[in-house]
């Protein structure tokens, strides 16, 4: 039998411990049931060594981690004060279960404790959730909410512009009992996006809907907008309504057929138009009656000739650009 004061002095047996390069209490336990652990050290530090030195198995193996019952947290309203800064998802934490997943993503200062409730009620603070996450909120079932519709309705008057100015409203301590701080969880069924909720109109990308394509092409060629340009400096304004993509040609890929046909101008891109130009042999042929009748020796005469004489290469039905259009023809060299 090993008696107490067999055992090496705690100094001594926490460096010993220590060169284990064990992480947790579970791995200590199960060495010191195996035939490795040394008689002089104990199976249970924290009996042995209680009143000479014990500070928690993180002290013990050396990994600084302190255990719930021995770790200093915030006062009440200090972490009060931390929470309700915090912006999870776009939104502040509205709930209970909002803090339990900011506290699983590491992101929780470790001086606030993983249960607050149950923490800070032992200290005979704890009010509740809504209380010390700042939205004001009462334990679901002991509240009643207006009707989502009333709800968005003044919250559309505020003119909150994004989730950020939501969350700030909320801790502000203007919003009133009767309106939800935490609306997507309230209003499941009828939630469709906090710029529906706010009333900017802003929807989630991956969540928007946009016109069928004859829709869509109907309500711009109304603009009367006349090319590509115009299209893209609208595109870019407050004008455009969120079912009209901004780039309908990834939206619509199977209806494309260019910005001419999208904006009604009559106008063809080049890429549309080299879809319909002659075969390199005909055009070939067409390029020497050219170079023939007109004396061009080299591709600086034809670049000149084709700012020139650009409808009459077009009613050709060839580029103006063969090297570009031809390329797998390989057209180097002079015009032939």
């Amino acid at each position: 039998m090993i008696f107490k004061n067999k055992f090496k002095t705690f100094r001594e047996a926490k460096k010993i411990v220590h060169k284990l390069n064990l992480k947790t209490q579970k791995e200590w336990q199960k060495y010191a049931k195996s035939d490795k652990r040394p008689i002089t050290i104990p199976g249970s530090p924290e009996a042995s060594y209680k009143n000479v030195g014990w500070g928690g198995y993180g002290d013990w193996l050396g990994t600084g981690r302190i255990s719930n019952q021995n770790r200093i947290f915030l006062s009440h309203n200090q972490a009060k004060k931390v929470v309700q800064q915090v912006i999870w998802n776009g939104d502040s934490l509205g709930s209970g279960t909002d803090f339990n997943n900011w506290f699983k993503s590491g992101s929780c200062p470790k001086n606030i404790p993983s249960a607050p409730d149950r923490t800070y009620k032992k200290q005979g603070t704890w009010i509740s959730w809504g209380d010390f996450l700042g939205t004001g909120n009462i334990k679901f079932g002991d509240t009643q909410y207006l009707a989502f519709e009333d709800a968005r309705k003044f919250v559309h008057k505020l003119n909150l512009k994004s989730g950020k100015y939501w969350a700030e409203y909320c801790k502000s301590g203007n919003k009133p009992d009767k309106i939800s701080g935490s609306p997507r969880l309230t209003y499941k069924k009828e939630w469709k996006g906090m710029g529906n909720w706010l009333g900017t109109g802003n929807i989630k990308f991956g969540d928007i809907q946009y016109l069928a394509f004859e829709d869509a092409r109907k309500f711009v060629r109304a603009l009367e907008l006349q090319g590509a340009k115009e299209w893209e400096k609208y595109a870019k304004s407050d004008k455009l309504p969120n079912d009209i993509p901004a780039a309908p040609w990834n939206t619509y890929k199977k209806e494309w057929d260019g910005s001419g046909d999208w904006l009604g101008n009559g106008h063809i891109s080049n890429a549309e138009k080299s879809k319909n130009y002659i075969s390199w042999p005909q055009a070939k042929i067409e390029y020497k009656k050219l170079s023939e009748k007109y004396g061009l020796k080299n591709q600086k005469d034809w670049r000149n000739f084709s700012k020139t004489h650009a409808k009459q290469i077009e009613k050709l039905n060839i580029p103006a650009n063969p090297r570009v259009v031809y390329t797998k023809e390989k057209i180097w060299g002079k015009m032939k």
